[in-house]
């Protein structure tokens, strides 16, 4: 067997893997996924491997186990494009590009298995990254403060954008933008935080999870900005640029830009 015939088999049971973590978010096929779908692709990748610890996988054995997991792979994808073209489904996508608290309210539940409406009574937190994304060897790992600031003055005018974590349309549809109660639990020391009483969208929990959600294509809602003190985070500590005088330039810049900050000191600092 080549080695590209191998690698073609772990990618494709790699891909069930990824349809079953996409079909059990969906109440319609949750229980099937944990059923059908787990032990399907569990029991073909130990023959995968059983066989290849015995040398027995020659062409007819690869083709044999293409086929099964061609089949299985086109049986999910098929059931999960249903659930896309269900009733209740196109509802919600209606609901979420309208914005319709109500209708998100009693829809995404009954869309998504792992979602329970909550409202949150205090404030909530988005995290705010001033890594520069891609960059030149040996250039700056963060934003410089003026432009930093001028990414968050765009989530004030314009909104927070939700999160589309992949390129499958169940990671792109019905996207949130992801807020937390304790701020101390975000991996940025620059935050957003808003007043959960006064959100224009429901907020919904989602299971093993301590986040919250707001589903919607922006989050549009007034908030200030929560420069922590002091921060402990590794890149700010390999970078011997100092985090309290880049803390300091960007509240100079933001408030030139009209935003509310305030600075906040880590609780477990405080205990």
């Amino acid at each position: 067997m080549a080695a590209e015939q191998l690698i073609a088999l772990e990618a494709a049971l790699g891909e069930l893997g990824t349809l079953y973590v996409a079909a059990r978010r969906f109440v319609a096929l949750r229980s099937a996924a944990e059923r059908e779908l787990l032990p399907c692709t569990t029991r073909l990748g130990a023959a995968l491997r059983a066989r290849l610890r015995r040398g027995q996988f020659d062409d007819a054995a690869v083709d044999a186990a293409a086929r099964e997991i061609a089949a299985v792979r086109a049986d999910w994808r098929a059931r999960l494009e249903a659930v896309r073209q269900s009733t209740v489904y196109r509802e919600a996508v209606a609901a979420w590009e309208a914005e319709e608290a109500d209708s998100l309210r009693r829809l995404l539940p009954q869309v998504f298995a792992d979602v329970s409406l909550r409202a949150a009574d205090g404030d909530l937190f988005v995290a705010v990254s001033a890594a520069a994304g891609r960059r030149r060897p040996g250039a700056r790992p963060f934003l410089a403060a003026t432009a930093c600031a001028e990414r968050i003055a765009g989530y004030r005018d314009q909104g927070v954008p939700s999160e589309r974590a992949g390129e499958s349309w169940w990671d792109r549809e019905l996207a949130a933008v992801e807020l937390v109660d304790d701020p101390d639990a975000l991996d940025s020391p620059i935050a957003l935080r808003f007043d959960a009483t006064v959100l224009p969208l429901p907020t919904f929990r989602i299971a093993e999870s301590p986040a919250f959600h707001v589903f919607g294509r922006l989050l549009r809602a007034p908030f200030t900005v929560a420069l922590q003190r002091e921060t402990d985070d590794e890149w700010w500590s390999a970078y011997e640029e100092s985090y309290a005088a880049y803390r300091d330039e960007l509240l100079g810049e933001l408030e030139r830009l009209g935003l509310p900050v305030e600075i906040v000191r880590r609780a477990h600092r405080d205990a």
